[in-house]
């Protein structure tokens, strides 16, 4: 009498055991990815509301639903190591964003350097915590607090980046030469940053000034070189 072919069931898991370990370790690293920005947001929210120096590990463990020694499982560093996660999150989209506005620029076949700064200037403008946390505005004031030496070098990577990409800009419109690119797109970064710490101040209103048009006529000026 013939043997029946095993079933689907004969042929569980246990013949594809790489398969079946790979799912699972698929699902332990999402599951953890999705705790560690579930901690990394409770840590900007109580950046945001407590200053940098004044909000403690426990307060973000609480606000996010977990014990101390919990986020020191996902976050070693500590505070340090938390408030770098959210200003590498906030730099990823700050860079996303930027790119997104120059592609659609040169599908416009618009100047390149203006979109790069007008998408500096709309992202944080919209994401004003951000701009307040990446600038430490926040408790002390406008000084480094918070991060290691290493850290901070790291966040600095990210955020040339984008002064880079805006230097690329320059050299595309014929601007500058390239040689003077990364000094005059840090140039043209700074007036931007300026500008929206008048804004974020409310000096500009207090000037009787409009930020957005003053941002639109310094525009003009990059793009007439």
């Amino acid at each position: 009498m013939p043997v029946p072919p095993p079933t689907n069931s004969a042929v569980g898991d246990s013949a594809h055991p790489r398969v079946s370990s790979e799912a699972g370790a698929s699902r332990h690293d999402a599951v953890r990815a999705f705790k560690r920005d579930l901690i990394r947001d409770a840590a900007k929210e109580a950046f945001s509301r407590q200053g940098i120096e004044s909000a403690t590990v426990r307060q973000i463990a609480e606000m996010a639903g977990y014990t101390t020694g919990a986020i020191y499982n996902y976050f070693p560093g500590g505070k340090a190591e938390l408030y770098a996660e959210v200003l590498r999150d906030s730099l990823v989209k700050l860079r996303t964003h930027v790119g997104e506005t120059v592609a659609a620029a040169r599908d416009r076949d618009e100047g390149l350097a203006a979109a790069a700064l007008t998408g500096l200037w709309e992202f944080y403008d919209t994401h004003p915590s951000d701009f307040a946390l990446g600038f430490y505005l926040y408790g002390a004031g406008p000084r480094r607090v918070g991060l290691t030496h290493d850290l901070d070098n790291k966040l600095n990577t990210m955020l040339n980046t984008v002064i880079d990409e805006i230097a690329e800009c320059l050299v595309i419109d014929g601007r500058v030469v390239r040689a003077d690119a990364h000094h005059v797109a840090v140039i043209h970064s700074t007036w931007v940053f300026g500008l929206l710490l008048m804004k974020t101040t409310g000096r500009v209103k207090s000037l009787h000034e409009v930020a957005e048009s003053m941002l639109v006529d310094y525009l003009r000026i990059v793009e007439s070189g």
